[in-house]
C-alpha cells in the first residue's frame, strides 16, 4: 500500500515556493511539479535541489506569459500577449485549445526546465487546464522526449497502465477549503484497494502575486499546515502507509 504525495505549483510565487519546502522538509510531500514558465521557478529549484524528492513538469498554460512567441500560439494567449486564464478556457463552449500549438509551449518550457534543473524532469503534466487538446500534446511532447507523462484520476486507463491511482478531487465548500483529515479517512479504503495512489496538493505561503493571480489562496496554508501536521504523520504509521515518489514508486 503505497502513497505519492504530490505538490503542485513549485515557481508559482516566492511565497508558495516556501510553503512547498516547508511541506518537504517538515512534512511528508514525496513529489513536486515546477511551472518552468514563471520568474519563481528559478528560486523554487534552488530551494528543494537537494532533498529527495521527485521533481515533475507543472507545465503551465494558463498563468504568467507563455516561453514561446505569443505570435505562435494564439489559442492560448490574450492579446496582450499573456496566457489566457483557466477560467476563461473552462468558459468556452468548445476545446479551441490549438494542439500543434500546445506543442510549441510546452516543448519551450522543458527546455527551459532543462536549463534551470539540467536534467530532464522525473514526470510531466499540466497545471490546472482540463482540456483533452491539452493533454493530447503533454503526451505528444512526453513521448518524443522518453518522458513519464502522468494524468492519474482523469485517464483510467493511464491508472491501470502505470499501476498509479488518483485520489479523487475533493468537494471544496463556499470558501473553497475542505477538511483535509476527513477527505483522506474518506479514501483510505481506495488507497487500501490499490497499489499505488497519488494525493495532489497546493502547500504554500501567500503573497501578493497569489492574492492576485490564483483562486487557490486559504487552502494554500491550510493545506501545508496539515502536510506537516502530527495527526497525518500517525495516520500514515498506523494505516501501514508507505510513502514513495514517481521515481522510486515501483522499486520499493
Amino acid at each position: 500500500m503505497k502513497l505519492i504525495m504530490r505538490a503542485d505549483d513549485l515557481g508559482f510565487s516566492e511565497a508558495v515556493n516556501y510553503g512547498i519546502l516547508k511541506a518537504i522538509k517538515d512534512g511528508v510531500i514525496t513529489s513536486v511539479g515546477m511551472m518552468p514558465n514563471m520568474e519563481s521557478a528559478s528560486h523554487g529549484y534552488a530551494l528543494v535541489k537537494d532533498l529527495n524528492i521527485a521533481l515533475g513538469q507543472h507545465t503551465n498554460i494558463c498563468v504568467g506569459k507563455p516561453i514561446s512567441d505569443p505570435s505562435l500560439i494564439s489559442s492560448l494567449v490574450q492579446e496582450n500577449g499573456d496566457f489566457c486564464s483557466s477560467k476563461e478556457i473552462r468558459a468556452r463552449e468548445v476545446d479551441s485549445i490549438v494542439i500543434e500549438e500546445a506543442e510549441i509551449e510546452i516543448e519551450a518550457q522543458l527546455k527551459r526546465f532543462i536549463e534551470i534543473t539540467g536534467k530532464k524532469p522525473d514526470y510531466f503534466e499540466g497545471h490546472a487546464v482540463f482540456s483533452m487538446n491539452f493533454f493530447i500534446a503533454l503526451k505528444n511532447v512526453a513521448d518524443k522526449h522518453g518522458l513519464f507523462f502522468c494524468i492519474p484520476s482523469i485517464d483510467k486507463e493511464w491508472e491501470k497502465e502505470n499501476g498509479i491511482y488518483g485520489l479523487p478531487f475533493f468537494k471544496p465548500d463556499q470558501e473553497g477549503l475542505y477538511d483535509p483529515q476527513e477527505y483522506l479517512e474518506e479514501y483510505l479504503p481506495y488507497i487500501q484497494e490499490h497499489p499505488c495512489c497519488v494525493a495532489i496538493f497546493h502547500p504554500g505561503y501567500l503573497d501578493q502575486y497569489i492574492l492576485t493571480h490564483s483562486s487557490f489562496t486559504k487552502i494554500r496554508t491550510m493545506e501545508c499546515d496539515f502536510l506537516c501536521s502530527h495527526w497525518l504523520k500517525e495516520w500514515i504509521y498506523k494505516n501501514g502507509i508507505e510513502l514513495v515518489n514517481f521515481k522510486n514508486y515501483k522499486n520499493l
